[in-house]
């Protein structure tokens, strides 16, 4: 039996095809839906177009894997979005139903994917917001989430790293105090990027990237060396995609920003995300309390 699952985030729409145990496959179209959207508020009618053409390419490839069931969900820019509306219409039009998490309630989907054993902090920063989660087997003691992904801090500061460190600055506050933790886990994006610019892969490959522990000072180091690139020399750095190569920095700046906040030098990052969280919602195997 297969299922799929489609996440329509802030920076890119993602296929997981999954045994109900395990992830088979994980595809990603990087449309940037939440582009513009702290500035406007509204959803860009060109991103929306072509969000919703992903999500149904996504849907007909679960089909033809013979899906028994195909689960979408939207976040942040989705959530947020004054338009939303608009945007959910051109998906119905398609025969696809969306389920729009809140914010509370994806922060703990992102834990429930990415969980191993002890007291656990997840850390997730996708395109329009970022979610700590802190927990154990037996369930959350902490989840919160901010509107501070990579793609609104490239929209609202651009690269100036001042700009970014007071808007991270400014919102990090509203984490508040964490409940001690054992370990803390990234997954999303932003993270998954800096383990595959340390290894340099042409090709990504989730088996490296997945249980890899980057160190604070190395995500700093290859944020600034990012920093100093033209955008020419980014685009041939192995490891970063081309579409993600304008938000990392920002995205690194808050990653190592909020290592420096928890109190961490490092970090282990995990391929199991809120796909597989939310697939455990729908079977039964997790309830989000």
């Amino acid at each position: 039996m297969k299922y799929g699952v489609i996440d329509i985030g802030s920076n890119s729409v993602r296929l997981m095809v999954s045994d109900g145990i395990k992830s088979l496959y994980k595809k990603i179209n990087t449309t940037r839906l939440g582009s513009a959207l702290s500035l406007t508020g509204r959803l860009d009618k060109e991103r929306m177009k072509e969000t919703a053409e992903a999500t149904e390419q996504f849907v007909l490839e679960a089909k033809r894997e013979n899906c028994e069931s195909i689960y979408v969900f939207a976040t942040e820019a989705v959530r947020s979005a004054q338009n939303r509306d608009e945007f959910l219409q051109l998906l119905s039009e398609k025969d696809i139903q969306v389920e729009i998490i809140s914010s509370k309630d994806e922060a703990k989907l992102g834990f429930v994917g990415a969980y191993t054993d002890g007291v656990c902090c997840v850390l997730d920063i996708g395109g329009g917001s970022a979610e700590l989660a802190v927990g154990d087997v037996n369930g959350l003691t902490y989840a919160k989430s901010l509107p501070i992904g990579a793609v609104r801090i490239f929209d609202s500061c651009k690269e100036d790293v001042v700009a970014i460190d007071e808007f991270i600055s400014c919102n990090l506050k509203e984490y508040g105090k964490l409940p001690k933790f054992d370990n803390l886990i990234a997954i999303g994006g932003t993270a998954t990027t800096f383990v595959a610019i340390m290894e340099k892969m042409t090709v990504y490959n989730p088996k490296v990237v997945d249980g890899y522990g980057l160190t604070l000072k190395s995500i700093e180091e290859i944020t600034n060396a990012i920093h100093n690139m033209d955008m020419a020399a980014r685009l041939q750095l192995a490891g970063l995609e081309p579409k993600r190569a304008n938000v990392i920095v920002g995205g690194g700046r808050l990653l190592a920003a909020i290592m420096r906040m928890l109190g961490c030098q490092s970090v282990t990052v995990r391929e199991s995300d809120n796909l597989e969280g939310y697939l455990k919602l729908k079977l039964g195997e997790s309830q989000l309390q």
